[in-house]
């Protein structure tokens, strides 16, 4: 059984020009708490598997503590302490550390010179386990697979006050248990060494590091030969007085990582352009008790800009980037002093970038929203593909906001569609027509050339409209999650009820299989069957699965089905035509997958994440069989690509081969007749989106390499 992995297309397509990208953000800032002792460090994540970022902090209280701040799904935000007596709790970070599917903790203490890792045993219950208790001021962590192995490891920094050399170092993960872990000393330069970060610096695809030393204001790399033994230690900058933090990120998008540094009692910050290794100073504008400085896009506009705080600032900052890495500062609050760490991240099921922080000195923990207007998903429901019109169409719930259609066309851009619809649920494309399910409401159908409404059909279902199907000959069946299936003739507006007895309990969602002359339909219950009804008599067979909660239903043109499963966080499960029983899990890892669409012209799978606000594209064979990812041997780096991209032939390092880049409906961006292994290609006026590297001579679903532009 192969999982494979899928693509967002909230990370991947570009956005309405006209309503995205000459919007300016905005924030508004939001306490979480304003009396958590001394915060140090913070970071996010989705520690119960719940379809919500929650928020980790260390801080000074109770002797030193770690806690756990749990998002109910509206960002407010309920504090469990899972460990106290932390002396000196200095750094955090959270990833699924063994594999098992839950996000665990590791946090180090640098008065107790402990590095604490919490092994996240499913529903939000930790246990903790020691790394290293004999690490000298153990101070920043960070999370990366050092040597390769396909296991996450551990870096931290010392932060030693105590007048010898301390020690920058990983700990390797033995991938045998939580408590397995093997100390590597990278370096011991450094006294006072408050920040560690992996990152690849000289373009070999091999995760280096980048560390700094407060006491000798110096920034350094070193080089990783790709098995954890660092070959080469590289001088970035003698003369940072103070170094505090430094975070390698492409600031200027020209295919490496650039480094940034914040020197909190220097108030300095800086950063440091890379030439395969190589590194020009450039000085920014003094802040009061740097502390912290990243990128990300803030406004969307296509560019990175920083971010970051302050000790002595009493705001939190962000700064423009012009697209020539010229920087304009801005303010993200008004009331924020003593900030100590600042981190972006997707918090508020939006498409832009929110930011959480904590203040030192003033006890604070907050979360601002970054408000820049734009077209995004907000829990969608079901997916249809137009044929004619090469575009998808993507229903929007809301939840309590009035609900939408968004429309993303073959270049990947998105619109609104005029009509304000309620509370879309199920869709159907029948005959130039757009059908759509309004919750309990009505069902509703559009023109898609000229978007008037042509069917307005208002009667009160036992629970709501939903799932939708045509059968080819003008009928189109609705389904009622009351536990009913209506049927309608098109020509002439009538309805009758199909069944309305022996279906599932709360029936979602159904398809029409044209070679059995048959609906298909799944229900959102436990161990839920497959149902096949026969549209002449109403007759239902079950077909038992081990799964259950389905959302969703599609086939594909051999006639396989493709269910979506809440069950797990989210899974796609295929069964084959005929339905015997035999399945294959698809796709892992979505978050409330609801109505599927099958694309049988381009192969690709639809789906919608109802918990996350994005939607998913799964690349298929026209069998149903998952095609690789990454073609054996090839691999783009850095992928997502910002402005200009390589391609590496593992196998060939000299060779030349011609390749065509794609979009993700198949329409060809780019063809290089003989591309060279290694060279630069740039892209710089391709619209951000997924796309697809294919080796001439190759189909976009036999052999494509997956790219993501930002």
């Amino acid at each position: 059984m192969k999982v494979t992995t899928t693509i967002s297309l909230l990370a991947g397509i570009a956005l309405c020009a006209a309503l995205q990208l000459n919007a300016q953000p905005g924030f508004i800032q939001q306490n979480i708490s304003d009396s958590y002792q001394k915060p140090t460090d913070i970071c996010a994540a989705d520690l119960n598997n719940d379809g919500h970022a929650d928020i980790i902090t260390v801080g000074g209280g109770d002797g030193g503590n770690i806690s756990w701040w749990e998002n109910d799904g509206n960002n407010n935000f309920s504090e469990h302490t899972l460990y106290t007596g932390f002396t000196g709790a200095r750094g955090v970070r959270a990833a699924d550390m063994d594999d098992d599917g839950h996000i665990d903790i590791v946090a180090a203490a640098w008065e107790a010179n402990t590095i604490l890792y919490l092994h996240n045993d499913g529903d939000g219950e930790f246990t903790d386990h020691t790394v290293d208790d004999e690490f000298i001021g153990a101070h920043t962590i960070d999370l990366y697979d050092v040597d390769m192995d396909g296991e996450l490891d551990i870096l931290c920094s010392g932060f030693d006050f105590h007048g010898h050399e301390g020690e920058i170092a990983w700990w390797k993960n033995d991938g045998i248990g939580p408590s397995s872990w093997t100390k590597h000393v990278i370096s011991e330069r450094f006294q006072q060494s408050p920040f560690i970060h992996a990152a690849d610096i000289n373009g070999d695809n091999i995760p280096d590091v980048v560390a700094c030393g407060e006491l000798n204001g110096e920034v350094l790399w070193w080089e990783n030969d790709g098995t954890g033994e660092f070959i080469s230690e590289n001088m970035i900058d003698d003369d940072f007085p103070y170094a505090h933090t430094v975070i390698a990120r492409d600031l200027d998008q020209d295919g490496d990582n650039d480094v940034l540094g914040a020197a909190c009692m220097s108030s300095k910050l800086a950063w440091y352009e890379n030439d395969n290794g190589s590194f020009t100073k450039h000085p920014l504008p003094g802040y009061s008790g740097a502390i912290w400085l990243d990128a990300a896009d803030v406004d969307n506009d296509g560019d990175m800009d920083l971010f970051g705080a302050g000790m002595g600032s009493g705001t939190l900052n962000w700064w423009k980037n012009d697209g020539n890495q010229n920087f304009a500062k801005k303010n993200l609050g008004d009331d924020f002093a003593s900030g100590f760490a600042i981190n972006a991240i997707y918090l508020d099921d939006d498409s832009d970038l929110d930011f959480i922080a904590i203040g030192n000195n003033s006890n604070k923990i907050s979360w601002f929203d970054n408000t820049t207007e734009g077209i995004h998903y907000n829990h969608p429901e079901c997916c249809v593909f137009d044929y004619e019109n090469q575009c998808w169409y993507i229903s929007n719930t809301g939840l309590a906001d009035p609900g939408y259609l968004v429309c993303v066309d073959s270049e990947g851009e998105m619109t609104i569609l005029p009509e304000e619809i309620e509370n879309p649920l199920g869709m159907c494309l029948a005959e130039g027509v757009l059908y759509i399910s309004d919750g309990d409401n009505a069902i509703l159908g559009y023109n898609t050339d000229t978007w008037e409404q042509v069917l307005n059909l208002a009667f009160t279902p036992n629970g709501n409209f939903d799932g939708m199907a045509y059968n080819g000959n003008g009928k189109l069946y609705v389904v009622d999650t009351g536990g009913a299936i209506y049927e309608i003739t098109l020509e002439t507006g009538a309805v009758s009820v199909f069944v309305d007895s022996g279906l599932s309990a709360a029936t979602q969602d159904i398809v029409y299989d044209a070679t059995k002359d048959c609906l298909y339909a799944v229900g959102w219950c436990p161990g839920a069957p497959v149902q096949e009804i026969s549209c002449s008599d109403g007759t239902i067979t079950n077909h038992s699965t081990p799964f259950g909660y389905y959302d969703g239903i599609t086939m594909d043109q051999a006639g396989n089905l493709y269910l979506a499963s809440h069950q797990s966080g989210g899974r796609i499960i295929k069964y084959a035509a005929g339905f015997n029983n035999q399945f294959d899990l698809i796709s892992t890892g979505h978050n409330e997958p609801a109505g599927l669409h099958y694309n049988t012209q381009n192969n690709v799978l639809a789906v919608p994440n109802f918990g996350g606000s994005t939607v998913d594209f799964i690349n298929l064979s026209p069998t149903g069989v998952k095609a690789p990812s990454e073609p054996i041997g090839m691999i783009a780096f850095p992928n997502p690509v910002n402005g200009t991209f390589r391609i590496n032939s593992l196998k060939c390092a000299s060779a030349a081969m011609g390749i065509r880049i794609t979009n993700m409906y198949g329409k060809e961006i780019m063809h290089i007749e003989n591309y060279v292994f290694g060279d630069a290609i740039h892209v710089e006026n391709i619209p951000a989106g997924v796309y697809f590297v294919v080796p001439v001579g190759k189909s976009t679903r036999e052999e494509a390499l997956k790219i993501v532009l930002r």
